[in-house]
């Protein structure tokens, strides 16, 4: 049940990012000018490569856990 959880949550978290990225272009579209620009580079460009890197341990870390409820039960 807990790697169930982790991935909904995983799910989850990738839509978000997701969706983010998308407002975040149509945004980009009307805002262009040099605090954009610094939006994009402090805050969302190493969101992007830190939530995948996230979404990978969370997956090993269901992998981890299944096995583990399987071999305890």
């Amino acid at each position: 049940m807990i790697a169930g959880d982790l991935v909904s949550g995983a799910t989850k978290l990738s839509e978000s990012l997701k969706n983010l990225m998308l407002h975040w272009q149509e945004t980009k579209d009307q805002w262009q000018d040099v605090a954009s620009r610094r939006f994009e580079e402090d805050h969302l460009a190493p969101l992007e490569p830190k939530v995948h890197l996230t979404l990978d341990a969370i997956s090993r870390l269901a992998d981890v856990l299944e096995r583990a409820q399987r071999d305890c039960n």
